[in-house]
This record gives C-alpha cells, sequence and structure tokens, in this order.
C-alpha cells in the first residue's frame, strides 16, 4: 500500500515538474515575437533607429508651400545565417491639424535602392497603391545574412496649388510606417543536393542548435521525451508491484 502511494506521488511530483517546464517556456515565446528580430536593423539618416515594434514615425510641422526633401533609411541584416523577408504598411494619419490635410497635399515617391516603389499622398492611398492594406503590405524583398538596402523617401508641398489662407494655421500631420521581417527561405539556385554519406547524414543529426529559437524547440522536446519516459517507467514499476502483490497472495 505505502508503494502504490508513493508511485502516485512520484507521478504527481513529474507531472508538476513537467508543466512547470512547459509554462516557464511560453513567456519567452511570447517576448520572441516581434515585428523587426533583432538580426533586422533599420534607422534613418538622422539616427532614428526602429525599434523591435517596427513603428516609425512621419511627423511633418508646418512644411512651407514649394519645399521638397528626403529621408533615406538604411536597412541591414546582421544575422549570419537567417534570410528575412520584409514589408512595409502605413497606418491612417494618426493626427491632423490645420486648415491644410497634410496627409493628401504632400507628394510622396519611395524608392529601395534607385527602384521607385510608391508614388502618391503621403496618406499612402493613391489609385495605384494602397499602403494602409495590412493584407497587401509593400513588398521590401529578402535580405540575406549581410545584405543591406536603402529605402529613400521624398516629400513635396506643391507651392502653386496652395494659398495663404491654407496656412493661416500651423499644419500638422503624423503617421506610422510599420515594417515588418519574418524568417524565410532563400531561392533554390543550386541544382539538386548531392546524396549525402552516412558520416555527414550523423554530423547533422547531432549538431547543436544554432538559435534561440532553435535550444527552445530542443529543450522542448527534451522535456517532453523526459515526461513520456518518466511516466513509462512509473508504470512498468506499478506493474511490478502489483504483480509482487498476486505472487505473494497466491504463495500464502
Amino acid at each position: 500500500m505505502k508503494n502504490q502511494h508513493r508511485g502516485k506521488g512520484k507521478l504527481l511530483i513529474g507531472l508538476i515538474l513537467i508543466f512547470s517546464l512547459l509554462i516557464a517556456f511560453k513567456p519567452v515565446e511570447a517576448r520572441g515575437e516581434s515585428a523587426l528580430p533583432s538580426g533586422m536593423v533599420v534607422g534613418d539618416d538622422q539616427g532614428i533607429k526602429v525599434n523591435s515594434d517596427g513603428k516609425y514615425l512621419i511627423d511633418i510641422r508646418d512644411v512651407a508651400p514649394g519645399k521638397k526633401w528626403s529621408t533615406k533609411i538604411t536597412i541591414i541584416n546582421v544575422e549570419k545565417d537567417i534570410p528575412y523577408q520584409l514589408t512595409m504598411t502605413s497606418s491612417k494619419p494618426t493626427l491632423i491639424e490645420g486648415n491644410l490635410d497634410l496627409s493628401k497635399a504632400i507628394q510622396m515617391s519611395l524608392f529601395l535602392d534607385g527602384k521607385e516603389v510608391y508614388q502618391g499622398p503621403l496618406s499612402g492611398v493613391s489609385k495605384a497603391r494602397n499602403l494602409q492594406d495590412k493584407a497587401n503590405p509593400l513588398n521590401l524583398g529578402i535580405y540575406k545574412g549581410g545584405d543591406t538596402h536603402l529605402l529613400e523617401a521624398k516629400f513635396e508641398l506643391d507651392g502653386k496649388s496652395y494659398t495663404n489662407r491654407d496656412f493661416f494655421k500651423k499644419n500638422v500631420v503624423e503617421n506610422i510606417w510599420n515594417f515588418k521581417a519574418v524568417k524565410t527561405e532563400l531561392p533554390d539556385t543550386k541544382g539538386p543536393d548531392k546524396p549525402k554519406n552516412i558520416i555527414d547524414t550523423v554530423k547533422d543529426r547531432l549538431s547543436f542548435p544554432k538559435t534561440g529559437e532553435q535550444w527552445r524547440e530542443a529543450l522542448l522536446f527534451m522535456c517532453i521525451g523526459l515526461f513520456l519516459i518518466l511516466i513509462v517507467l512509473l508504470i512498468l514499476k506499478h506493474k511490478k508491484n502489483e504483480q509482487g502483490k498476486k505472487n505473494k497472495k497466491w504463495i500464502s
């Protein structure tokens, strides 16, 4: 009877231990989910770096008619072996003040490495493209480890389309660009892989995880494996104890 209680106690302790480990992994994975992984660095020519949430603020205040200006944003993948697919969307204007709606009045052109990828109002909504559509973000390409690309935004407020009345009050507009990078695979430009020999296959199987996510997955599978082994051992021990009791009864 004591052995039976001990077996149940060990089983309960094992269950508590495994579930505690599984729960402990959940916050780590939640924190790991971000729009911009640490390997993707996005920053402009004013020294402003985009945080992990991927948000980049466009803030324009009291611009003069006829003014032209530009902003250059450098995008770098500092990871060694992880390629990323980068996209961008624009929010609806988060702030509009003054007599003139600058989100519609200011014309914007976006160039990725010199190639135009958008032309239209600052709001991001033109006849040909809607940057506010989250289901169809602007594709900024695949970034291999070490890749660097330049996104240039050119702005212009036409000096002939507006009068002094449009500038009696200070005109302000704000909106947010949302950058998002996800892991991807590079296009396969090589021919079919050569079959690996047994030694190479064993090395691949025994190689250590390279990234934090791979380590978490490996530890999770280890915990599940240990849990299953513990269950099997407790079941076998329980059966052995039951068999021993039956043998004692039969002898007596």
